[in-house]
């Protein structure tokens, strides 16, 4: 809620909305707006607090109502704005009193008034009620919900421990190594809640090794009120609130010169100048001496770290079962029931090894002395819903939800309309986020994709994210939710997001829709008009879903919708009526096979940031006049596109361009001069068509200011009509034709030094040239279908990141490379990864 208002005051603040003011006579209707939401927004933090109030409750769910409204009319004047921007050029107060007449502008401006005083009106409503409900200022955020209900001690029975004898093996090793220089050394332990950080820690702790080891053992629950004073005392056992000077002494004191053992539980401070502080007071105890951290940040790991740290994963299936027979059961002779046995294994899959998970369920099975009807009835019906029973999951899965700020809460919320499981691609969920208007703008040069980023690692820091994917240059591409985790999202999302299944049935206050059916079920009725996303993501559908004019011309009354996902369907066609959907700044069409143009209606999306339509393999063309809104244009698998279309170099905020096509139709390579801002993955395409052309692109340099790029593609055009191993005499003297040309051409794609991915196909050249050996960031270098090629340089040594090297069937590299005989193996045996086959794996599956 609190994000939502932000937003708003941050576009009301605007120097867009300072020439609406001017523009409509109405800049004291916007300030009244601003401070209304300003009184309203300084006791946000308070009214959610006493959300459990049914008034307070109501009084929240009234005010998000018109904030979305409010932010609506707010959207629908910038986009007045920026279309006659985008028309009329940049001098808008002018140009705006050229397109409208007087007597158009004073109607308009009427209407545009009419619609901001009944907002106002209600805005003016909500503000009163505050006063009656008692909310408060509360600037800061201080969320401590649940935490105080919760203790730790150091004694845990080794009983109660399953299936972390390797973990408890590791963090001894830390403890007790002789060789320790340090004198003190700190082992982080990071997992999400309820995994048995804390468990394992006292398992630890307990151990007959460790309590002989160290002479000096303490336990301190710190969770997230890092209180130097109040951690210190309560080491020392200082119960009478001393001075800080007096109880740091005491601490010096107790551990001078002794070997001491300490656990900070439940660590949540990221701040490293206090951890610092904190930590110089230990320095003065005996060398080898220990600080143990559970927490469910790496961020908190990092900071406090001098070991790596142990990442606590949830137990396998074998161990799960066996903690659950032991609680549900508790050695009675239901344990040997195999149908409640069946039951009990479909019960603890859904908690993905999280021993306090089972622990809870197994607990609430075996106190309520159920019989087997009972148990089907609670996994079928009761355990796949959030009750009072889960609350004690939830009241330590939470704990991490509470601590995040209103911004963080938002994007988490938005992940709930994935399914479980559902692998979350880190750059995808950022676009969404950004479309949706979730990411507050940095006050830096930052671009709002980078504080997205920042969204995204703080999260995954706090284990809301887990089974992160690397990508080839080395960073997070993909990552999933914890079961449980999605179960949180779905709790904290409320009646505002939802998932459907089957037959659709929203509220009037949802905004948020994931829907999984038949296209033609999609809603269209008027409790479906506030939505500003709709997900429609396929299995495989019939390849009958054309989407009918009759059927959009309904569809398009989502006019709110910021974000448009329709995946996965066979969708032969979209009509031109997706116009009428101005507000759409995220589009994704990917794994639409059949799909082989888009509208021109598309380019009169002014905000659209995000178009997606990888894997559309018949896409032909695209439109002329891209919006120079977007950002993100994903064209991965567009085999059958043939051009790119004119004015592609005017979308300067461009970052994300997965694949240029160059042909005689098509616009010029040096288009892409100008893009420097993109980033990712960037394939070139057809560069046979440049030779001749050689001049023009050695100059121009189009690549070079890149700085951002991470992965390069270079593709000239190579056909496979005959057997990869041999060559044939008339494409060996094409290549002979070629050679020249084509090294003048990759001389002229010299990109930034700051490369880490680059792929080399077709090109005929016998010389590669000197840049690449000068890509001191390069991480994997390819060449395929490189015939030309007779021979490595001595200068590949210099590229000293290189990772992964492959050649796939470049007949003579092939054969000076060969392991161990091949006169350049020398050249390239340090590289960590070398991949030699006589074409490339997508071919090579087909002849294993």
């Amino acid at each position: 809620m609190e994000s939502l208002a932000v937003t708003i005051l941050e576009k009301l603040s605007s120097a867009v909305y300072k020439e609406v003011g001017i523009i409509w006579n109405l800049k004291e209707d916007i300030e009244r707006m601003k401070n209304t939401i300003f009184a309203i927004k300084v006791v946000l933090l308070d009214a959610e607090a006493k959300a459990n109030n049914h008034q307070v409750s109501n009084w929240l769910e009234e005010l998000k109502d018109v904030l979305y409204d409010a932010d609506d009319l707010i959207d629908d004047f910038s986009i007045k704005v920026l279309k006659r921007k985008v028309m009329a050029g940049n001098n808008i107060v002018r140009q705006v009193q050229i397109f409208f007449s007087k007597s158009i502008k004073i109607s308009y401006g009427l209407k545009l008034g009419h619609k901001m005083k009944a907002i106002q009106k209600r805005l003016d409503d909500i503000a009163k009620t505050k006063h009656a409900l008692q909310l408060i200022n509360q600037p800061m955020e201080n969320p401590i919900v649940y935490r105080e209900q919760r203790q730790t001690y150091s004694f845990v029975s080794k009983d109660e421990i399953i299936g972390r004898e390797k973990e408890k093996k590791c963090i001894k090793s830390y403890l007790l190594d002789i060789n320790a220089k340090d004198n003190v050394s700190i082992v982080p332990i990071v997992g999400i809640g309820g995994l048995g950080k804390t468990a394992l820690t006292q398992l630890v702790y307990n151990d007959n090794d460790v309590q002989r080891y160290f002479e000096l053992k303490m336990w301190v629950y710190v969770s997230d009120d890092f209180d130097i004073r109040k951690i210190t005392q309560e080491i020392v056992g200082d119960d009478k609130n001393s001075q800080m000077e007096k109880v740091q002494q005491e601490l010096r004191n107790k551990i001078e010169g002794k070997k001491f053992l300490l656990v900070l539980d439940d660590m949540w401070n990221e701040d490293r100048e206090l951890w610092l502080k904190l930590k110089s007071l230990f320095m003065e105890g005996g060398k080898g001496s220990m600080i143990v951290v559970t927490t469910r940040s790496q961020t908190v790991a990092k900071i406090m770290g001098t070991h790596p740290p142990l990442l606590l994963k949830g137990l396998d299936s074998q161990k799960s079962q066996e903690l659950f027979s032991r609680v549900a059961f508790g050695g009675l002779k239901e344990q040997n029931d195999l149908e409640l046995l069946a039951i009990g294994k479909d019960i603890v899959k859904k908690c993905a090894g999280i021993p306090l998970a089972i622990r809870t369920i197994g607990s609430l099975l075996f106190s309520r002395n159920l019989g087997r009807s009972d148990w089907l009835y609670f996994k079928d019906v009761e355990f796949s819903k959030i009750d009072q029973h889960k609350d004690k999951i939830f009241a330590i899965l939470k704990l991490s939800y509470d601590h995040l700020p209103s911004f963080l809460k938002k994007c988490f919320a938005y992940c709930s309309l994935f399914p479980k499981g559902f692998v979350l691609e880190k750059k995808t969920l950022i676009q969404l986020w950004i479309a949706e208007g979730f990411i507050q703008p940095s006050n830096d040069i930052r671009c709002v994709e980078d504080v997205g980023h920042e969204y995204f690692m703080s999260l995954l820091s706090m284990s809301f994210f887990q089974d992160v994917a690397i990508d080839d240059c080395g960073g997070l591409s993909t990552c999933k939710m914890h079961d449980l985790m999605h179960d949180l999202a779905q709790l904290m999302a409320g009646n505002e997001y939802v998932v459907v299944e089957g037959e659709v049935n929203i509220g009037n206050r949802t905004r948020y829709l994931s829907f999984r059916s038949a296209l033609e079920s999609a809603p269209t009725s008027p409790s479906s008009f506030q939505l500003r996303t709709f997900h429609l993501v396929g299995p495989q559908m019939n390849a009958s879903n054309y989407l009918g004019q009759s059927y959009v011309l309904s569809f398009s009354k989502l006019k709110f919708l910021r974000v448009l996902t329709l995946c996965g369907l066979d969708i032969l066609e979209i009509p031109n009526s997706i116009e009428q959907m101005k507000h759409l700044r995220y589009i994704d069409l990917s794994q639409n096979p059949i799909l082989k143009y888009l509208p021109p209606g598309i380019t009169s999306l002014h905000n659209l940031q995000t178009l997606k339509l990888s894997e559309c393999s018949q896409l032909r063309i695209l439109p002329e006049d891209l919006n120079k809104t977007l950002r993100h244009l994903e064209l991965n698998g567009c085999e059958r596109l043939t051009f790119m279309p004119q004015g592609l170099g005017q979308l300067t905020n461009l970052q994300t361009l997965t694949l240029f096509v160059l042909n005689n139709r098509s616009t010029s390579v040096n288009e892409l001069s100008v893009l420097n801002n993109l980033r990712g993955r960037l394939e070139i395409k057809g560069l046979d068509f440049l030779r001749n052309k050689n001049a023009e692109i050695e100059s121009a340099k189009v690549l070079l200011e890149k700085r951002h790029l991470q992965q390069l593609e270079l593709r000239w055009a190579y056909y496979v009509d005959f057997h990869p191993w041999s060559l044939p005499a008339k494409r060996a003297e094409e290549d002979n034709k070629n050679w020249l040309e084509d090294e003048m051409i990759l001389q002229g794609l010299q990109p930034h030094h700051s490369l880490q991915k680059l792929v080399i196909d077709g090109f005929c050249g016998k010389r590669l040239p000197d840049w690449i050996w000068s890509l001191s960031s390069l991480l994997t270098l390819e060449f395929h279908n490189c015939n030309g090629l007779t021979s490595l340089p001595d200068a590949i040594c210099n590229l000293v990141s290189l990772q992964k090297l492959c050649i796939y069937n470049c007949l003579l590299l092939e054969e000076r490379c060969a392991r161990r005989y091949g006169q350049d193996w020398p050249k390239i045996s340090l590289i960590r990864e070398v991949e030699i086959l006589p074409m490339s794996p997508s071919l090579l599956k087909y002849f294993t």
